[in-house]
């Protein structure tokens, strides 16, 4: 394992302009060993299956969102296969010291998507042409 942390992505102009944040475009996004491994954790179905696509989401979600309570930022990307849908979510938060981690990733409950829903916090993540 390597003990230094790696770029995985950075914050874009539609994230912070979409919900209003304060944070500078092009902010990297990092994950460390201590982040894969608390995913793996609290999560270790959802990491197998997802683990490798947290770049991807990142780069590419089809919703963001911002936790209510936490500040986190929410990169929501939806997969398909056979007959289920899952909404994967990314949420990157800033350490002490200001620099944006993914801190963690899981697939998302129906409830959880419900409770979303009924309080508008999909946004929807469209790159301009």
């Amino acid at each position: 394992m390597s003990k230094k942390p790696r770029k995985i992505g950075v914050l874009d102009e539609v994230v912070v302009t979409v919900l209003n944040l304060s944070l500078e475009p092009n902010t990297p996004i990092y994950i460390s060993d201590t982040n894969i491994e608390h995913m793996k954790d609290e999560h270790p179905e959802d990491f197998e299956k997802y683990g490798d696509k947290i770049s991807d989401i990142l780069s590419e979600p089809d919703y963001i969102a911002e936790h209510p309570n936490n500040g986190s930022i929410q990169y929501i990307k939806v997969f398909i296969d056979e007959e289920t849908q899952e909404r994967v979510l990314v949420a990157v938060r800033s350490s002490k010291r200001g620099i944006l981690f993914a801190r963690s990733l899981f697939v998302m409950s129906d409830a959880k998507i419900k409770s979303y829903e009924k309080r508008g916090a999909f946004k929807e993540y469209k790159k301009e042409e």
